[in-house]
């Protein structure tokens, strides 16, 4: 069984988003989609400590509802669809690229000399 802080804190997000798709002017199905695609990447993401997590759910949200309709869209019918992957793979893919930065041999990758 969840924490009490764990489902206040999934309870109060989702109300949120509730909240933020019955605004005007906002697209729902991408609020829906976006929210969905970054509570799978945060469930999913044990390894990393709360405030990380909660910071990586806004910017997941973001990425999704601002970037997955607008990349996705023509490929995509449903925004929410697209939103979702967005959301989902955003994070994930902005960690690893970060990771290969720190990692990548810049001499060599130049043509230099070791």
């Amino acid at each position: 069984m969840a924490e009490p802080s764990t489902a206040a804190a999934a309870g109060t997000a989702s109300l949120a988003a509730f909240f933020i798709g019955m605004l005007p002017g906002i697209d729902a199905n991408a609020v829906v989609g976006a929210f969905c695609g970054a509570a799978l990447f945060v469930i999913s993401a044990k390894e990393l400590g709360l405030l990380e997590r909660l910071a990586y759910l806004a910017i997941s949200f973001l990425i999704g509802y601002l970037g997955g309709p607008a990349t996705l869209g023509d490929m995509l019918e449903h925004s929410a669809v697209s939103a979702f992957i967005a959301a989902a793979v955003s994070v994930t893919a902005g960690l690893r690229a970060i990771e290969g930065v720190k990692t990548m041999d810049l001499k060599a990758w130049l043509g230099g000399k070791k």
